[in-house]
């Protein structure tokens, strides 16, 4: 029986054809990009969606109205997310992840010329460290499939098919250590690759955390940008003695690209419109406005944008710009390389930990390991390069199709399925 392979990622999205004859066939999702759709929704209207980069044009041409989600991913594993208004209707994070993967299916169904029902669905190593949150996170997940009209659903980590995708074309015996670095995850995989065909016993560690390219672009916006959206707003209630500082959790919603969009809700919009008022100082007054207009506007795409390019740029830089205007908001913010990557030391050590756990499981050293696989777009940051080849050596590394590496693997793993059955 035919099967998809859907590698939905927190910024891109793929999905390879599995025929029954055993032909894999990469299937041309967007018509700007071809395989390759980024995992952006947007809705101006009741009924009316828009994907990948007709959902950027879409939403530029009815300059904001309605909603523009991203990094959607990222609300599976979150047990105290029940969802969010959309045309005054809730829609939990299952109903929303089955438009997008529905889109999948009709455009592959199209391509194909045939309805496939059967899925291959990748997952991240770890949705959550919590197990009810990891468990919750896949069964979420596996309701949207169904909601997308898929009858049969099976689950492959993420990085274990980025490893089976690189074993299909190794022939010797070796220790490889796969790392997947996406936009919401990153994923270690440490396997052992011989002549014989793959098995579970192969797998000698297994490892992954939520902190990838978006927490990264979290912690610029956070120690660089935040603060010309109200992070260091204080105010006073009258007839109260305590100066008041915005609340912390708002301030994680506003460097989340995922939840900055839901500053929009009810309660919490009606309460930033009664704290603006009390502000101390014009300055407070000014960054408060910015964050209304970043918010009513629904700018956080082009926001977080600029976030990334900045990023980027102070890979090769020693200092980049941050710069955006629209409309009464500008906002222009220098960045220095050397404070930048002093930020984000205890998010890579969160992941470098999390990698080192692989070889806690198996017993191994890092000099045990004969190559390191990288994949996913964020392997490209200067500061994961460093620490990598510093503790393997620069020799070990390899890149190996950064982005359809998962969903080749997903492909190999529905191969062994029909083989099987």
């Amino acid at each position: 029986m035919a099967y998809y392979a859907i590698d939905f990622g927190t910024s891109n999205s793929l999905l390879a054809h599995v025929s029954d004859a055993g032909k894999i066939t990469q299937v041309p999702l967007d018509p700007e990009s071809g395989s390759v759709l980024r995992s952006l929704l947007y809705t101006p209207e009741k009924n009316k969606w828009y994907f990948g980069s007709e959902a950027i044009a879409n939403y530029v041409t009815e300059e904001g109205a309605g909603r523009f989600f991203r990094s959607i991913k990222k609300f599976l594993p979150e047990p105290g997310y029940t969802g969010t208004s959309v045309h005054n209707r809730n829609v939990n994070v299952s109903e929303l992840i089955s438009v997008f993967l529905k889109e999948m299916k009709m455009r592959s169904d199209l391509f194909i010329g045939k309805k496939v029902n059967k899925v291959v669905m990748g997952r991240p190593a770890l949705y959550s460290l919590n197990k009810d949150d990891d468990q919750l996170a896949q069964d979420r997940m596996e309701k949207a499939c169904r909601l997308a009209g898929f009858e049969e659903v099976v689950f492959c980590p993420e990085p274990i098919a980025a490893g089976l995708d690189y074993q299909s074309g190794e022939r010797k015996e070796k220790v490889v250590l796969v790392c997947d670095f996406g936009g919401g995850t990153s994923d270690f995989t440490l396997m052992k690759f011989n002549n014989r065909p793959y098995s579970q016993e192969d797998i000698l560690g297994l490892s992954g955390l939520f902190t990838a390219g978006d927490a990264l672009d979290g912690i610029m916006m956070k120690d660089f940008i935040s603060p010309h959206f109200g992070s260091q707003f204080e105010y006073q209630i009258p007839g109260g003695n305590n100066i008041l500082q915005f609340p912390r959790n708002l301030l994680k919603k506003i460097c989340s690209p995922a939840h900055i969009t839901h500053l929009r809700e009810k309660d919490t919009w009606e309460f930033l419109q009664h704290i603006k008022k009390f502000g101390l100082t014009p300055d407070d007054q000014i960054h408060m406005q910015n964050l209304f207009t970043l918010v009513e506007c629904q700018l956080g795409f082009p926001l977080f944008h600029e976030i990334e390019r900045v990023k980027i740029s102070l890979g090769k830089n020693e200092t980049s710009t941050f710069s955006y205007q629209f409309l009464d908001l500008s906002v222009i913010q220098d960045v220095m390389s050397v404070d930048y990557n002093k930020s984000v030391v205890p998010a890579m050590n969160e992941i470098m930990e999390s990698m080192m756990k692989v070889f806690e499981q198996s017993g191994l050293k890092p000099n045990d390991v004969d190559q390191v696989c990288l994949t996913g777009g964020t392997s490209q940051f200067p500061l994961i390069r460093k620490h990598l080849k510093d503790l393997f050596g620069e020799h070990k590394i390899l890149e190996h199709n950064l982005y359809q590496s998962v969903v080749n693997g997903l492909a190999h793993f529905a191969l062994k399925l029909h083989a099987v059955k």
